[in-house]
């Protein structure tokens, strides 16, 4: 199963700015769905969705982490969470500007307005998926980034 990250806009069925409400019926709707788990949405396949939720009640932003099973987090091909990180840093970087912070431990395409994250970089070792691998792909909408005062 492929789940498509469309920056700005959504992860899969979840569309930023949706209800918390639809954004939860949409959520179910993706295979292996755990029908007990609420938020974040927990999947058979280890993947995780949270919902950020802006004042109106509606969906700011979608974080996904990364999922153990057959299931490819994607953006234009790439898979952002099941290719090592430095290959997938490598493709954006054909994409789009990125800008490293925490020592490479996470990266942001400010165009995009889409970030990726692992908990420490090991980009030698595969075994080590922690740090080999993103871990988790958020989206979120224009302004998203801005301080309240900007």
């Amino acid at each position: 199963m492929i789940i498509d990250v469309v920056p700005s806009e959504g992860v899969g069925p979840v569309r930023i700015g949706m209800t918390m409400e639809e954004a939860e019926r949409a959520l179910a709707t993706i295979d292996g769905h755990d029908p007990q788990s609420g938020l974040p949405a927990l999947y058979d396949s280890g993947m995780s969705i949270g919902l950020e939720p802006v004042p109106g009640g509606t969906v700011g932003a979608i974080e996904v982490s990364r999922p153990y099973g057959p299931v490819r987090v994607e953006y234009r091909g790439i898979d952002l969470l099941g290719t090592p990180a430095a290959r997938v840093v490598e493709q954006l970087s054909e994409l789009t500007e990125l800008e490293e912070d925490e020592g490479g431990r996470s990266y942001t395409a400010p165009a995009l307005l889409l970030s990726l994250w692992r908990p420490f970089v090991d980009d030698e070792n595969p075994d080590e998926e922690q740090g080999h691998y993103f871990q988790s792909v958020l989206v979120a909408p224009p302004g998203y980034y801005d301080g309240p005062n900007d």
